[in-house]
């Protein structure tokens, strides 16, 4: 959905923008789930409509709150619930233009010291602004990720958690950022052969790609020192799948507090330590105060909507690496 708005940071169908929706109680009806009462006390009682369907069978709902259709009250249905509940966002949303309008005037440009890096996982890209007015962030990161193919191939896929470090800076026509390319080598560091390959390039919340691939040469030494430098990190399997439940069983707690954040909210304001906040993070989700950490970590971001798609893919990914230990 590259080519569609965004809600927040959630892509939309365009076409559900418009039109004049149905009640919540009526759509709830129509997806056969319930609506969770405590979190619509100030949303809009009509205009809701679909927005968008997952992969993973959530469902987001929303209304627009005034007559431009500009703002939005955002709902969500969770599949993991029995039964499937809808809650509504506390916050209004403003529509945003699509990634592909965000990333207009923006191109990649490998440096002119490129050519001097054998290695390409040492590789660093520019970000530059070839458009005539200034770029200015609204709330993007650029962390580039490159992804290996056979020469000629354009299928690859790869995965990445964005930080703090990643954030994007404003570009006055002709400026650039120079970042790292953080390169996805194959999950089995074995299967990965000495030989030609094409090297993509995407900065990936602009969903903006490098126009023609890198073709690199990955030489034996090369191959095997990046074969070295995963198994020096590598423990067995049996401990790969303990330390991979560990982190299921951690993103499945901050996705399920998803559910309790006003109540989290609650009870941490009034704590008078970290300690006492633990305490009381686990009550509220029965669980371990070393459990409820994970959620005490967490940032603002975990509240946003769209937050709630990137933690069920991250938990899907980690179930399906976890899966393939065996």
């Amino acid at each position: 959905m590259d080519d569609a708005p965004r809600i927040g940071d959630l892509e939309v169908d365009g076409d559900a923008l418009t039109g004049d929706g149905a009640t919540l109680s009526e759509l709830a009806d129509e997806l056969a789930c319930g609506v969770d009462e405590t979190t619509t006390a100030e949303a809009p009682s009509d205009g809701w409509r679909v927005l968008r369907r997952l992969e993973s069978g959530a469902v987001y709902l929303g209304s627009p709150v005034d007559a431009d259709h500009r703002t939005w009250r955002v709902a969500q249905v969770h599949p993991g619930e029995q039964p499937p509940v809808v809650r509504v966002h506390p916050d209004t949303l403003v529509v945003r233009p699509s990634r592909a309008e965000r990333r207009q005037g923006l191109v990649l440009r490998w440096p002119p010291f490129v050519e001097e890096q054998h290695d390409p996982s040492e590789l660093a890209i520019d970000i530059v602004n070839a458009g005539t007015t200034r770029w200015t962030p609204e709330n993007e990161g650029f962390r580039a990720v490159g992804a290996l193919t056979a020469p000629g191939g354009t299928e690859f896929s790869f995965g990445w958690v964005s930080s703090a470090a990643d954030r994007a800076v404003p570009l006055d026509p002709g400026e650039y950022a120079r970042v790292p390319v953080q390169l996805q080598l194959l999950s089995e560091p074995t299967s990965l052969q000495p030989g030609h390959y094409d090297l993509h390039v995407v900065v990936v919340e602009l969903g903006l790609r490098l126009a023609e691939p890198l073709r690199v040469e990955l030489t034996a030494e090369l191959v095997a020192r990046q074969v070295a430098k995963q198994n020096r990190h590598r423990a067995d399997p049996a401990s790969e799948r303990r330390a991979f439940d560990r982190q299921i069983e951690a993103e499945q707690l901050r996705v399920g507090a998803r559910r309790s954040w006003p109540e989290i909210a609650e009870v941490v304001g009034s704590a008078v330590s970290d300690d006492e906040a633990l305490e009381r993070i686990a009550a509220v989700l029965g669980t371990t105060t070393e459990h409820a950490a994970s959620v005490y970590d967490a940032s603002l971001r975990a509240m946003v909507m769209a937050d709630a798609d990137r933690r069920d893919e991250q938990l899907q990914e980690l179930i399906r690496q976890r899966d393939t230990l065996g």
